[in-house]
């Protein structure tokens, strides 16, 4: 019996992760090959507006974090993106998912909606220059970059 257990907790303990019920939104962490997609952002109403930003949304009701990460980014960039990692968290975004992604085709149209006046993929040294970069985009990057 005990291997019958222990297979039921690693199931539960797999659907958890994927459907964490504290999660309420989800970000995308954009990889193009060395580069990293960010949004200058519009009227976000909180204290990413005018920032450089990773996209990101709620998730719907039944939807995983990984596939919140995934809409979103299209919704917001035009991107379509395939998530490559767990969803993680940040202390400080309490309720946030955090989602490595990977761009499906470089021949994507950048398409920003409404919510970012700009949208583009930037080296890490470009990072370093880009301003002004919201407070966690590279902690985020160096996340799952390691």
């Amino acid at each position: 019996m005990k291997p019958l257990l222990e297979f039921d907790s690693l199931l539960d303990r797999a659907i958890r992760e994927e459907t964490e019920p504290d999660f309420k939104s989800s970000v995308a962490i954009v990889q193009q090959r060395d580069r990293w997609m960010l949004g200058l952002t519009k009227n976000s109403g909180d204290d990413r507006a005018g920032k450089w930003c990773h996209a990101g949304g709620r998730i719907k009701n039944g939807e995983s974090p990984k596939k919140a990460a995934e809409r979103e980014c299209f919704e917001e960039t035009g991107v379509r993106v395939r998530a490559v990692g767990k969803p993680f968290r940040d202390q400080n975004h309490k309720g946030v998912a955090f989602v490595h992604c990977r761009v499906t085709s470089t021949n994507q149209k950048l398409d920003p909606n409404e919510e970012f006046s700009a949208v583009g993929f930037f080296t890490i040294a470009e990072l370093r220059t880009l301003k002004p970069l919201y407070k966690n985009v590279r902690k985020l990057i160096d996340s799952v970059r390691n």
